[in-house]
């Protein structure tokens, strides 16, 4: 989900320690300036990503382990089975978590989706 904000309008440190606080049982790690993972499980997550001029939600595995074994399984068994696995088994989580953030981040912050 991406929401358009003012330059410079959110301060990411401050983000993150109100998302801690909102959701403690989630695992909160930064992998790059302005780039925030939450992880819900060892396959569910939820990347965010602060930009000058927007805030990016975007549910996907949570470390580059399961993005890398899911981007080997693509290679080794074709594209449309993991695909289909994918969309039963995990979308709907990563969407669920996306929506609960984006929602929170949305509120928190007085943000139009």
């Amino acid at each position: 989900m991406r929401f358009k904000i003012e330059p410079d309008s959110i301060n990411f440190d401050e983000m993150k320690s109100k998302l801690e606080t909102k959701f403690p049982d989630y695992k909160f790690k930064v992998r790059q300036k302005n780039f925030l993972v939450a992880a819900k499980s060892g396959t569910v997550g939820t990347n965010i990503l602060l930009r000058k001029n927007k805030l990016i939600v975007v549910g996907n595995f949570p470390s580059t382990g399961a993005t890398m074994i899911f981007m080997l399984l693509v290679i080794l068994l074709g594209f449309l089975i993991p695909i289909i696995v994918y969309l039963i088994v995990f979308q709907s989580k990563m969407k669920k978590l996306e929506k609960e953030i984006s929602d929170y981040l949305a509120e928190e912050y007085g943000l139009q989706k």
